[in-house]
């Protein structure tokens, strides 16, 4: 797997636990909120990575 395609999956799974752990504590619990800053820094490393919506969609489906 390549570090872009790494990249792509870490960043989906960080948005699927920002949604998990914002349904369980509250959009904005401190909980929440940690959990979106770690989503955007996961995107923000992909897209610098340049990441393109094929390897996003992939990862959805691998992961």
């Amino acid at each position: 797997m390549t570090s872009r395609k790494q990249l792509a999956a870490l960043a989906v799974q960080a948005g699927r636990d920002m949604v998990r752990i914002g349904t369980e504590h509250g959009i904005e619990s401190d909980h929440a909120r940690h959990a979106a800053a770690l989503a955007d820094r996961a995107l923000t490393a992909a897209e610098n990575a340049g990441c393109t919506p094929d390897d996003y969609a992939h990862a959805r489906r691998a992961h």
